[in-house]
């Protein structure tokens, strides 16, 4: 018999992970955008990842560090620059974090599977993008 306390939390799986950036994709294209997207599992690691024509290099990365922080916090990335904006800058210093919103986390249930993270324009608008396509989820 496994023992049950080994077994790790569970996380989106490709398809579910692609549905999710297919809807990010498509708003994308709604709002003439060119962007990058990358959905993660709670630990932080990428499972689905695309950069749309003529998204800018450094969203690459950027759309993976606001997943990451989001899966991380278990919170949108942008908590994470509340955090700092409030005078705990010394937050900076946590390795593989970004303070930019972006990254949202994404819940089935009451149970954190993921994260998405969106990135190319206005934090704002990265963050309204991947709240809607965690919304997405069923």
């Amino acid at each position: 018999m496994q023992d049950t306390r080994l077994i790790n939390h569970p996380a989106l799986n490709l398809e579910a992970a692609e549905a999710l950036l297919d809807t990010a994709v498509a708003e994308a294209h709604a709002r003439q955008l060119a962007l990058s997207f990358a959905v993660v599992d709670p630990a932080g690691h990428l499972i689905a990842f695309r950069r749309m024509d003529g998204a800018s290099l450094v969203t690459v990365e950027a759309a993976q560090g606001k997943a990451r922080t989001a899966a991380l916090l278990k919170a949108p990335s942008s908590r994470f620059s509340q955090i700092i904006d409030q005078g705990r800058t010394s937050m900076l210093s946590m390795p593989g974090l970004l303070p930019v919103a972006g990254g949202v986390p994404v819940f089935l249930g009451s149970e954190m599977v993921a994260a998405i993270g969106v990135s190319g324009t206005k934090s704002e608008v990265d963050e309204e993008i991947a709240q809607l396509a965690a919304g997405s989820l069923r």
